[in-house]
């Protein structure tokens, strides 16, 4: 992690599209991975809660805890080549007023040709293989020219990239050091409850070898991104940390530590050490796969769920079905929702992206949805994530009264709208400030299409249609917004 820009920093809010397919073998008491890229073209061999090795019951301090686990903690440095100049460091000395010199400035520090530099970042690691494997986050070594290992002993190991996974922000790397080096012992995150004591060991601000304690404040945390479980800890996790292990009480490996929030203190994640588990086969052979349905979701928010007449606010609602993907072949539509995938129920719309991810391609699984009110179960096959495509999306919307201006969708306002490959429906041109339609998501050069479910083609169709909707007392609109599809909600007691 970066000591100045590289701390990874996640804000809550946008949930997402779909990928990864992981696949993983498990023997009785090690994982054995036979095919390898490493250099030495050795496998991965760890050892995990089953094995004969004791992990004992627990210290009664954390005195003992921290002499077994230390030597498996590693501290990263990585080096990258960045390009900078002049240029980048030139500011107008006349700051906001007019610069009596024009370009000039601009035109002289832009003749002169860019230099390049070298920057160092810091970061933390876990040895998982006694001969020489290595855990860390994707962001910790993300564009490193060159990646050196420093071990508890104090010698130091240039280290190689085995395999890297963006989505779930996990990178392997191994290094030449002997077949006996300190290894932790992977647990079992699934079994980790909250309240429970933690230790948090890395290399914080370049300090290496720190330890903080904590417990588990929460699990299954989605705060934005491609990866949505995470664990939350009040263990202090500073710049330097990522990558780092997350511990348990009997010395197990059970997360590893990737995210803050700015001005926050408490509160850091950790990626569960199973989900390391089962991306570890695809790390070590350096390539991912990963599952894919083509569609949008949106959280069920409670004026959707009045919306929808749900009895509950569980599931994901389908906003956009993309053309020839697996969920249009299997008849999915916009506005049904995915209650189940392969027999496990989406509680949360998070949940969705990584069971998807986790089906290998080619798969048929049954999908329990509802649509119109009534329940059904459809055959769903998931196809190879296209990275272009796989990104899910979360909308909140929240209203208390319509006050939107519509205008038709012809050639001349579509141009001035920015608006391309729509065919029909209205373009909002103004939004209310205060309104129903501004708290509700409605924005200026939104395309609404449909009301509650009823085609909206023109703006005699948008009047008919809102007039009905105000006497039911529900609005519920389909809007279309740059590339993207989604349902907004409202609804009052008449």
């Amino acid at each position: 992690m970066k000591l100045k820009s590289e701390t990874k920093i996640i804000g809550a809010g946008i949930a997402v599209f779909v990928g990864l397919i992981i696949g993983f073998i498990i023997s009785t008491n090690l994982h054995l991975f036979s095919e390898s890229n490493a250099a030495t073209g050795s496998p991965v061999i760890y050892t995990s809660t089953n094995s004969t090795v004791p992990a004992g019951s627990g210290p009664t301090n954390f005195v003992m805890l921290i002499k077994q686990d230390k030597p498996f903690v590693v501290n990263i440095r990585t080096t990258q080549v960045v390009k900078g100049g002049p240029i980048q460091m030139y500011q107008n000395p006349f700051g906001n007023q007019s610069n009596p010199f024009g370009n000039f400035f601009n035109n002289f520090f832009r003749n002169i040709p860019q230099s390049t530099y070298t920057e160092e970042s810091l970061g933390s690691g876990v040895i998982i293989s006694k001969n020489g494997y290595i855990v860390t986050n994707n962001h910790v070594i993300k564009g490193a020219t060159k990646i050196y290992i420093k071990l508890y002993n104090g010698r130091t190991y240039k280290a190689k990239v085995i395999g890297k996974d963006s989505q779930v922000d996990l990178a392997l790397l191994k290094i030449n050091a002997g077949n006996n080096l300190p290894a932790a012992i992977l647990g079992d995150s699934s079994k980790a409850q909250i309240g429970e004591w933690v230790l948090a060991i890395g290399n914080p601000f370049g300090l290496g070898w720190t330890v903080t304690n904590g417990i588990i404040s929460a699990k299954g945390r989605a705060i934005g991104g491609p990866y949505e479980d995470f664990i939350q800890t009040n263990a202090a996790i500073n710049p330097g940390n990522s990558g780092g292990p997350l511990i348990n009480m009997k010395g197990q490996l059970i997360g590893i530590n990737t995210a803050i929030i700015r001005g926050a203190q408490g509160i850091g994640f950790a990626i569960p050490v199973n989900v390391l588990k089962k991306v570890l086969p695809e790390l070590e052979t350096g390539k991912i796969t990963r599952g894919w349905l083509g569609v949008e979701i949106q959280k069920i928010t409670p004026p959707l769920k009045k919306a929808f007449h749900l009895k509950t606010s569980y599931g994901a609602l389908i906003s956009t079905v993309l053309p020839n993907s697996p969920a249009a072949k299997a008849g999915l539509k916009n506005g049904d929702i995915i209650i189940k995938f392969d027999n496990t129920k989406i509680k949360e719309m998070s949940q969705l992206p990584w069971l998807v991810e986790n089906t290998k391609p080619g798969t048929t699984v049954p999908m329990e949805i509802i649509r119109n009110g009534i329940r059904k179960t459809i055959m769903i096959t998931v196809e190879n994530w296209n990275n272009s495509k796989n990104v899910f999306k979360t909308y909140k919307v929240s209203a208390k009264k319509l006050g939107i201006t519509v205008i038709p969708l012809n050639s001349t306002n579509m141009q001035a709208y920015n608006i391309h490959n729509v065919y029909h429906g209205v373009i909002v041109s103004k939004v209310v400030p205060g309104s129903v339609g501004q708290k509700m998501g409605i924005l200026q050069g939104d395309v609404i299409q449909k009301i509650n479910h009823q085609p909206c083609n023109n703006v005699g169709d948008y009047l008919k249609e809102i007039t009905a909707a105000r006497k039911e007392g529900r609005y519920l609109l389909f809007i279309k917004r740059g590339n993207i599809k989604l349902y907004l909600a409202y609804s009052y007691s008449k």
